[in-house]
């Protein structure tokens, strides 16, 4: 099989085994010069384990999903810092966001979404207790002004 021959050229030169290391060394090694292609490798479950078996890289992402399974824990809401410097360097956040799994960045949005909600909620209570603040001081000054207007008439009389 010319991927064996080819991922063993690869491990005995000490290359990399790579899938387009072997559709480019293939052509080569094949006496019909057509050498091997990307999508024949992975649809040939026997051509595709070999392939797994030498690859240092298939590898090395194998063991970075595997450590990254590892270290993922349930991320609570007060695990995530909410304090957003408005000053703050947007690139070092976009990649830190970038280096992120997809349900890291879900939970993210979803406890930054759930702040988000909150803050309005308390901007709303808190604008309603200003009105009736406002309401309640005009009314007490109406009244202490109608006090002073009666105290006026009765020391008039």
């Amino acid at each position: 099989m010319l991927v064996k021959a080819t991922v063993n050229h690869l491990v005995d030169e000490g290359q990399t085994v790579t899938l387009e290391a072997i559709c480019r060394i293939s052509l080569a090694l094949d006496p019909e010069g057509r050498g091997v292609k990307k999508s024949a490798i992975l649809e040939n479950p026997e051509a595709h384990a070999y392939y797994r078996q030498h690859s240092t890289s298939y590898l090395a992402a194998k063991n970075r999903k595997r450590q990254a399974t590892r270290r993922e824990k349930p991320l609570k809401q007060s695990a995530l810092p909410l304090r957003i410097d408005p000053n703050r360097d947007v690139e070092r956040v976009r990649y830190r966001y970038l280096q992120m799994t997809k349900p890291e960045i879900v939970e993210r949005l979803l406890t930054v979404e759930q702040a988000y909600a909150d803050l309005h909620q308390q901007l709303a209570h808190l604008q309603f207790q200003l009105f009736e603040g406002e309401q309640q001081r005009e009314e007490e000054q109406q009244q202490a002004r109608h006090q002073s207007q009666r105290k006026g008439e009765h020391q008039e009389a």
